[in-house]
């Protein structure tokens, strides 16, 4: 691992996000991911930068979310958008810190399109907290790693969403997936 120059990512199944205070979506991610580029820092770190244009983070829809195990209703989308998503993985410990940023678009079928929420976290291995939402990721062994970030979202310009979700406030993602160097 220590000498390679791509990596993976592919993302898992049980995954997790919130928003507010509301309940936790259950989330199937596990037809995202994508690649990127590794670059030696010294100290047995590791810059790690994935191209967010070939980046795939699955929509939440009722195929991919669900709630108290209720897939959410149909008509209802959430595309996230990513922007940046890149960091320092740490050989010798597994630490690994993401910094990611994504645009989420809200969409009820043809009848409402949100403008995006702006979400930006450091994904992370470690523990992650904010005014609501908290969790605990897990370090990268044999390929696997736990990210979690919590994000401050803003108010958008939109009173129905703004209101809805309390903006602003808490957002909390949580992705399990695997790391494939080479």
């Amino acid at each position: 691992m220590s000498s390679a120059t791509k990596v993976k990512l592919i993302t898992a199944a049980d995954c997790e996000l919130a928003v507010s205070i509301y309940p936790k979506f259950a989330y199937n991610a596990s037809s995202g991911g994508g690649t990127g580029t590794v670059q030696q820092l010294g100290d047995n770190k590791l810059q790690i930068t994935f191209d967010t244009d070939e980046l795939l983070i699955p929509d939440l829809n009722w195929r991919t979310a669900s709630v108290f195990g209720v897939p959410i209703p149909p008509p209802l989308n959430i595309a996230i958008r990513p922007n940046k998503f890149e960091g320092v993985l740490d050989l010798t410990t597994g630490q690994l810190d993401m910094n990611f940023s994504a645009d989420f678009d809200f969409t009820v079928g043809s009848l409402y399109k949100a403008p995006s929420l702006k979400v930006a976290t450091t994904l992370t291995t470690e523990h992650s907290a904010g005014q609501i939402h908290k969790a605990d990721g897990q370090r990268l062994s044999n390929g696997q790693v736990k990210l979690v970030g919590v994000a401050r979202v803003p108010k958008v310009d939109d009173a129905f969403l703004s209101t809805f979700l309390m903006l602003p406030t808490d957002a909390l993602a949580v992705m399990k997936a695997q790391l494939e160097f080479s």
